[in-house]
């Protein structure tokens, strides 16, 4: 039985990885619905407030002793939908295998406790560090208190983010700044400081194929409010909503959106664990940190990050004067290092992702 729990297991994480981007704040899932080694029922979870993967799952079934594989924890607790837990209960399922317990306070544990009570055979940790990295940004949020936050820059060969006169446009070629689009749509918000938005007057939103209709936050970093309202981050909120950020000295600038908020400043700069811990209360779960190159620095030098996407192009810029990404920089001893880097080619350039060494 080891072979087919593994493949059903598997099944059920390809299911959970459809709801990527839509799901937040709450987790990925998917659930494969087995007996006698036919399929009876599968789902996940799709969006926010959808129908949980086990529920999908377990519509239809009408006979009893079926075995459930999910990648999450059953909730044991009435939120926008009942309990799966006594949902699995009442469809006599008779054993249960799980990658992972939810960390989620109101679960943690009291599902597999509910299912354990009723008889049902409950085991979990079957792919565990699979369904970890799946739902790294639901982790982060649960764990930490704050979202997962990844580091994104479009730089050159040599690491350069803007030429010598701090021109950034175009660093990268068109083909890796559509992909680089594209990739917000995993993503809860998407941060840039107010010198990107000065310089390049980006509007932050979400154009690529594939994530129409999809809720993306735009936060936008204004130590000193400064920002004039002509910018095209000031636009489009009610499809793009805009959350902006000033230092407590500045609020006598007064608001410059519905959703201006007044934080503590750490030295000339914003406090990034303030401005996060306001993201996760306003359930953020994810968040893609876009510069420039000055933001994504101080991100690096505190330590607040969890991912880096970089979108190399061939061109070498070179430059004494240009941006990069960590410009205050770290002795060898505490430089920042990535883990699971995955290299992707494109035409024009390459992609490099991966994640903090220190990733629990």
């Amino acid at each position: 039985m080891a072979g087919d729990d593994l493949k059903f297991m598997k099944m059920a994480m390809r299911l959970a990885r459809r709801g990527l981007g839509t799901t937040e704040p709450n987790p990925m899932v998917g659930a494969v619905v087995v007996k006698g080694g036919r399929v009876l029922g599968f789902g996940f979870h799709a969006r926010c407030g959808a129908a949980h993967a086990e529920a999908m799952a377990l519509e239809r079934l009408a006979v009893p002793g079926a075995t459930l594989y999910l990648t999450l924890e059953p909730c044991s607790h009435f939120g926008k939908t009942p309990p799966c837990a006594d949902l699995i209960v009442r469809k006599q399922v008779r054993r249960v295998v799980m990658a992972m317990l939810d960390p989620n306070p109101l679960v943690n544990g009291a599902g597999l406790a509910r299912l354990r009570a009723a008889g049902i055979q409950a085991e979990v940790g079957l792919c565990r560090a699979e369904a970890e990295r799946l739902n790294r940004h639901y982790l982060a949020f649960m764990r930490a208190g704050r979202p997962w936050v990844a580091l994104h820059a479009g730089v050159s060969l040599d690491g350069k983010m803007t030429d010598r006169e701090g021109r950034s446009r175009w660093v990268t070629p068109p083909e890796l700044r559509r992909c680089s689009h594209g990739l917000r749509g995993e993503f809860s918000a998407v941060m840039a400081g107010a010198g990107t938005i000065l310089a390049d007057d980006p509007l932050l939103t979400l154009r690529e194929p594939g994530w129409e209709g999809k809720p993306l936050l735009r936060v936008a970093l204004d130590t000193a409010n400064e920002l004039p309202r002509d910018r095209r981050i000031f636009r489009d909120q009610e499809r793009f909503p805009l959350v902006l950020f000033s230092g407590l000295s500045a609020a006598g600038g007064g608001k410059k959106a519905e959703r201006h908020l007044f934080v503590p400043e750490d030295g000339d700069e914003l406090s990034l664990d303030a401005v996060l811990k306001e993201l996760a209360g306003m359930g953020v779960a994810s968040l893609l940190v876009e510069g420039g190159g000055r933001l994504i620095d101080s991100f690096l030098r505190q330590g607040l990050w969890d991912e880096a996407v970089f979108f190399y192009s061939g061109r070498i810029v070179g430059g004494r004067d240009a941006v990069q990404p960590f410009a205050s920089g770290a002795g060898l001893d505490a430089a920042p290092e990535l883990a699971e880097r995955h290299w992707s080619r494109l035409a024009g350039g390459a992609i490099l992702r991966g994640y903090r060494c220190s990733l629990a």
